[in-house]
């Protein structure tokens, strides 16, 4: 499929990150989670210090716990309770139309769990209504890898950008003179850790 590489940019000022879902019940029961957050908490402070604003849902949180404590969440907007699957509930969306200097943002940055379910719901929602989707793989999970691969088949057939975490950073920062080059250069030291997406060759 051809991307329309216009639409595949990330601009400051016009980006958003969501954050669906990272909560303390599903730690034991997802597909590589400790990686997925460890991923996720390198994005989620690049973000920070990039200054892209952070959008945060919790699904039936009375239930499922908070949002867990390695991702710093202090800037966020949200925590927004919810129990539709998709974040794009009411008061996300009016959270929306200001976040960027007072208007709606061009693209949104989504991670979280399930991927399947979540994830995949929000993402249709936010393409629907015409926002440029970056669904961030290695930051985003679910049960069984099965459902996690499909559905990123699923997001990406439907025009959204499947990609990484590192990606998305540099796509933000766009030249080596930025001025928090060096603090991002200190966060992704350590390479994003494997979570499955792409086979290994033994070699």
């Amino acid at each position: 499929m051809a991307i329309n590489a216009a639409k595949a940019v990330l601009k400051k000022g016009k980006t958003v990150l969501f954050m669906c879902e990272f909560q303390e019940r599903f730690a034991k029961a997802m597909f590589e989670f400790d990686k997925v957050i460890e991923n996720s908490v390198k994005l989620v402070n690049s973000m920070k210090l990039l200054k892209v604003p952070m959008i945060v849902t919790e699904q039936n949180p009375k239930a499922l716990g908070k949002t867990v404590p390695q991702l710093d969440i202090s800037s966020a907007k949200g925590p927004f309770e919810k129990t539709q699957f998709s974040m794009c509930t009411d008061e996300v969306n009016e959270a929306l139309s200001s976040i960027c200097c007072g208007t709606y943002p061009e693209s949104v940055i989504l991670i979280g769990l399930e991927t399947h379910v979540c994830v995949e719901s929000t993402a249709i929602d936010l393409k629907m209504s015409g926002y440029e989707v970056h669904v961030v793989a290695d930051c985003c999970t679910s049960r069984t890898q099965e459902d996690r691969l499909l559905a990123l088949q699923r997001m990406q057939a439907m025009g959204c950008h499947v990609s990484t975490s590192e990606t998305v950073i540099f796509k933000l920062i766009g030249d080596a003179k930025h001025e928090e080059f060096k603090n991002i250069q200190k966060l992704i030291k350590t390479p994003t850790l494997y979570t499955g997406l792409v086979p290994v060759s033994k070699i």
